[in-house]
This record gives C-alpha cells, sequence and structure tokens, in this order.
C-alpha cells in the first residue's frame, strides 16, 4: 500500500470529498477490520472510529519543519501511526462491544428452582435469591454473579474455561466441580462448602484458601476474616431437597430459614430469645405450626403468630 496515497484518500474520505472510487477504497480498509472480528460495525462505531482517526490525522499532519528528507520520515512514521492506531481502536472498541448479557433470576419464599447454565452446568437456587446468569459463556471464564441468596452448582470440567461465581467480596472460582455458597446479604457472613473436586476463593485479588470435600469457608462480612471447617457435606446442600440443617445458628439464620421455607417473618421478643442458638432440622413439606413448635422446644420458648408474623418469647 502507497502510504502517501492513502493517507489523502483517508483525508478526503473524512473530509467528505473523496470520489466514488476512494471512498470504495477506504470502505474496504474498515471492513477488513470488521471481518477479522467477525462482527457488523454499527454506524455508531464506524463513528467513533472516524473521529479518532481524524484526531490522529490533526495531530500527525503538525509536523516541525526539517530538511526535506528527515521530513518524509516522519510524514511516513505519521502515516503508520495513523492507520494502526486506527486499527487497534477499532479492535478494542469493537472487543468491549461483545459483552455478556446477563439475565437475572429471582425466586420467591419456598421457590427452588434447578436451571441448566449454558455450559451443561446445573445450578440449584435457593427461595429468596438473586442470580445473574449470562447468555452464554462467550468469554475466557464461565462467570456468574450471586447477588443475593445461595446456590449450589455441579460445574461441567472444562480446563480450558474455568468457571466463577462473584458475590459480595468473594470471588470463587473451579474447573469442575460440585459445591455450595450461602450469601443471603440479611446475614454477617458467606459461606463457600465443597462437595466433590477443589475450590479457590479469593478476594480482591489475594488468594484466601482452596477447599477439598467435605471443606466449609466462613468469611466475616464486616471483619473480612475467615475461618474453615470440616462439615456433613449432605446436610449443607440438604435444602435443595426440602430439607434445612442448623447446627448451632443464630437466631438471625433461624428467621431467614423459616422465611425462606414458610413466607413467615420470625423475630424475637427480647435481646436473650435473640441471643440463642438453634440446632435443629426443618423441612419444606411440613406445616409451618409444626416447624414453630419444634423451634419452641429447644429453649422452652412459645410464639404467638398473627398472619404472616410470627412472634417467639
Amino acid at each position: 500500500m502507497d502510504i502517501t496515497r492513502f493517507r489523502k484518500k483517508l483525508s478526503r474520505y473524512l473530509n467528505g470529498t473523496a470520489n466514488e472510487t476512494e471512498s470504495a477504497v477506504v470502505e474496504a480498509w474498515y471492513k477488513s477490520y470488521e471481518k477479522a472480528e467477525g462482527a457488523e460495525i454499527t454506524d455508531k462505531e464506524k463513528a467513533a472510529v472516524k473521529n479518532a482517526i481524524r484526531k490522529k490525522l490533526n495531530n500527525a499532519t503538525v509536523i516541525p519543519l526539517r530538511p526535506r528528507r528527515t521530513n518524509l520520515y516522519f510524514r511516513i512514521a505519521a502515516s503508520f501511526v495513523l492507520i494502526f492506531g486506527a486499527a487497534l481502536f477499532f479492535y478494542f472498541n469493537k472487543k468491549s462491544a461483545v459483552a455478556e448479557i446477563y439475565t437475572t433470576l429471582l425466586t420467591r419464599a419456598g421457590e427452588v428452582k434447578q436451571i441448566t447454565l449454558p455450559d451443561s452446568s446445573v445450578m440449584w437456587v435457593n427461595a429468596l435469591s438473586r442470580v445473574r446468569i449470562p447468555a452464554s459463556f462467550n468469554g475466557s471464564i464461565r462467570n456468574i454473579l450471586l447477588d443475593d441468596g445461595e446456590v449450589f452448582l455441579k460445574v461441567k470440567h472444562n480446563d480450558a474455561k474455568p468457571f466463577r461465581i462473584s458475590t459480595g467480596a468473594l470471588q470463587i472460582q473451579v474447573l469442575g466441580t460440585s459445591f455450595n455458597v450461602n450469601a443471603y446479604t440479611t446475614l454477617k457472613h458467606i459461606k463457600i462448602a465443597v462437595a466433590t473436586g477443589k475450590v479457590g476463593i479469593s478476594t480482591g485479588g489475594k488468594t484466601l484458601s482452596f477447599l477439598t470435600p467435605g471443606q466449609e469457608l466462613v468469611f466475616d462480612n464486616l471483619t473480612k476474616a475467615y475461618h474453615q471447617n470440616n462439615i456433613n457435606i449432605s446436610e449443607s446442600q440438604s435444602w435443595k431437597d426440602g430439607d434445612t440443617y442448623l447446627a448451632q445458628a443464630s437466631f438471625d439464620e433461624l428467621a431467614l430459614v423459616v422465611k425462606n421455607l414458610f413466607a413467615l417473618k420470625l423475630t424475637a421478643a427480647n435481646k436473650a430469645v435473640s441471643q440463642y442458638q438453634f440446632t435443629l432440622r426443618l423441612q419444606r413439606n411440613r406445616p409451618a405450626d409444626d416447624a414453630l413448635k419444634v423451634i419452641s422446644l429447644i429453649h422452652n420458648t412459645h410464639y404467638r403468630r398473627e398472619g404472616n408474623e410470627v412472634v417467639l418469647y
């Protein structure tokens, strides 16, 4: 390509003075980058590229007077900057335009959903959760966003494309495994438990831990402290089948489970009750009053129910 002539054609094209042949040459140059990306160029993107080229062209033509041969070198160098700079601008502009499009999945109280993700991985979503799921996993990482709630995943193995869940301050990344993430925003912590495989957990680019089957990491959202436990993994994921196991759970955790299972708002009548801990099994297919009776027996308390509100005293 004759750089000097092409630069003149490009200048006339941008100024609207190019003839039909010159316009065809420039348009063909545009389309060569369109094909490289495998995507259509919108009018808006064309305008952005033209503006970038015009700016580079204006900058490139302001060259100090020098001896003729040196000036020629500068003009050639400026032309290369113009052409390749514009090409790079277009390349990265197209890259940023091909972004993941997410669909938000919401679940109601008492509702558990099972869905198949674009890569054939399977995800169970607990009640009162909010998850953003891409229409397809086009990027180098299969990414979903857990804004609120709890999920259990069986991830299809793919060495070339890791699977990641982002929730709060944590990023959970795997290649192929099954694990549970409890990240309700009403609680003070996030819990990640591994059923099979290996799970890496990080925050702010710093790796916290790698979990193996039967291990759980508990991350405090306020202090950013964390610790690991050995747990019964079958109990940690049993909520997807209708059973929820609580082990020395706080009143807030109990209240969340009661709301998830029965759509009831459980409150404590006084501070003493709010500091109780609870170990029990709650079943989604049993009447709510049966569950409330079991809860009352644990600390010899009583409950008062008015519509969807329950006070434990």
